[in-house]
């Protein structure tokens, strides 16, 4: 009994220990969250089920909108365009499918403004407001148009109110010869 018990943490340990390795480069209309606790194909097969149902996901993407990678410990999900991310949703969602999401990345274009204090970037297609922070910005005019992808740790989430500016750390400015190389 022992044995399959030091097997399956060893496991868990590894997936946990490496799932960071490989960098996050998001597409447009796509989230990523960073999960500890999927070990198997079952668990990732339970996260999708639960997932999957949510009203925002591009059902043509991945089958129903949802790709689960058990080796990244990764789920991207596809977004219709113009959608606000429902972080509270997909958050409630993986907790209760027995998974911790950890980190979720996103990529937003859209103005940047300043406003008591903050700098916030409202998304074109959405509306979403993130208030962003992180070196990388720095440097960019405000009313500048700009596309960044971004992160927030998931444990920020249960406390945000449905119309709360979201606070994001700017991951990466995707510049227009990024935007050229990703259409072609």
């Amino acid at each position: 009994m022992k044995l399959p018990v030091l097997l399956a943490a060893t496991l868990l340990v590894a997936n946990v220990a490496f799932a960071d390795d490989r960098p996050v480069v998001l597409e447009e209309n796509r989230i990523v969250v960073q999960v500890n606790g999927m070990v198997c194909s079952f668990c990732a097969y339970g996260a999708e089920k639960a997932l999957s149902k949510l009203d925002c996901l591009d059902q043509a993407e991945f089958g129903d909108g949802v790709l689960v990678d058990i080796d990244t410990l990764r789920i991207t999900l596809a977004l219709r365009p113009g959608e606000k991310i429902p972080f509270r949703k997909i958050y409630q969602r993986i907790k209760n499918a027995g998974y911790d999401p950890i980190t979720l990345y996103l990529r937003s274009e859209g103005t940047l403004e300043r406003s008591a204090g903050r700098l916030l970037l409202r998304d074109a297609k959405s509306g979403q407001v993130f208030s962003v922070v992180g070196g990388e910005i720095e440097g960019v005019s405000d009313n500048a148009n700009v596309t960044l992808q971004a992160r927030l740790v998931a444990s920020q989430i249960p406390e945000l109110g449905a119309d709360d500016v979201v606070e994001v750390t700017i991951d990466r400015l995707i510049s227009d010869s990024d935007r050229a190389r990703e259409d072609g």
